[in-house]
């Protein structure tokens, strides 16, 4: 059925993984066109097959099959992303849990409260000042005003600082501490969007005939948000993780910076100023990777809790 969960997983699915193609491709053909290295289209087509080939077939991005006219370097551009793809995983994933699970949290809390209460106006306040505020600002400052050793106001002890990464299989205590602050930071933007996404939504969905109905049945207040009211508004909140995947990955490169933490990330800016080809190149297709996987979550997710976006029914 067309309706089905696993049907529309499946079209998603492959128009993803077309995406996946796609956008490589076209960096591909920018950079050459820009390098003037082949302007005949067959000669472009030819050198894309080769791209493809060696790209997808064979992991050599600007290895032994492939290679632009590029910057040397003393690793290869899939060494370079490959030994820090978990690192960039790690940042990634916190980021989206805490972006999301504390966006949920504060979006019920403002919801479930009078919009002149303290904590209401609160929230409101954090929400703007976080979506106003720069992400390697925020991190920058923190560093300067509170980070153990260098803080200038007050030294927080378990608060991440720059240079401190350390991998879970190292010292998992230290991992915790070196990565929680960058992967707040990195979210915040997610997370205040989710905050107003799921008030908004919550306030509207507490109005429904068939909460009204749950709370006419005698449930309690947190189980009629839970079990019914947040289900309602959850798939909006979720579909703003692909909407703002573009600018989650933005982040982590800078926070990657700020904080010096040994992902691929950090690398963007000397591949750029570099004119390193093949190393841009394959931070591309990193990028595409997360934003595809980011995308077919969130579609299944929206598809579990809301039939209708299966069917592509009017919301």
């Amino acid at each position: 059925m067309s309706g089905s969960l696993p049907a529309y997983l499946a079209r998603r699915f492959a128009l993803l993984a077309l995406t996946m193609v796609l956008v490589p491709s076209l960096s591909f053909l920018m950079f050459t066109l820009i390098q003037g290295d082949q302007t005949a289209p067959w000669d472009l087509l030819s050198e894309l097959v080769t791209y493809l080939s060696a790209t997808f077939l064979q992991a050599d991005l600007g290895g032994e099959t492939f290679r632009h006219d590029t910057f040397i370097r003393t690793r290869g551009a899939f060494e370079v992303v490959r030994d820090g793809f978990l690192v960039d995983v790690y940042l990634l994933a916190g980021a989206l849990i805490l972006g999301i699970g504390l966006g949920l949290l504060l979006g019920t809390v403002q919801a479930t409260r009078p919009r002149s209460s303290y904590v209401s106006r609160a929230i409101s306040v954090l929400t703007a000042f976080v979506l106003s505020s720069p992400v390697y600002w925020l991190g920058l400052m923190v560093l300067l005003l509170f980070a153990p050793g260098v803080g200038s106001v007050v030294q927080i002890p378990f608060l991440s600082t720059s240079s401190d990464y350390r991998a879970p299989s190292e010292d998992p205590l230290r991992f915790l501490q070196s990565i929680w602050f960058p992967c707040l930071i990195i979210g915040a933007p997610l997370l205040a969007a989710c905050t107003r996404m799921c008030a908004a939504q919550l306030r509207g969905a507490l109005s429904e005939d068939f909460v009204r109905t749950a709370r006419g049945k005698g449930l309690r207040g947190r189980r009629v948000i839970g079990r019914h009211a947040l289900p309602a508004a959850a798939p909006a909140v979720v579909a703003l993780v692909g909407v703002n995947m573009n600018l989650i990955l933005t982040n982590l490169a800078l926070i990657e910076l700020v904080f010096n933490i040994p992902g691929g990330y950090r690398y963007i800016e000397r591949a750029l100023v570099n004119r390193d080809v093949d190393l841009v190149q394959a931070l591309v297709l990193e990028s595409t990777f997360f934003i595809v996987v980011a995308n077919f979550l969130s579609d299944a997710v929206q598809g579990w809790l809301d039939p209708r976006v299966r069917t592509g029914e009017p919301l």
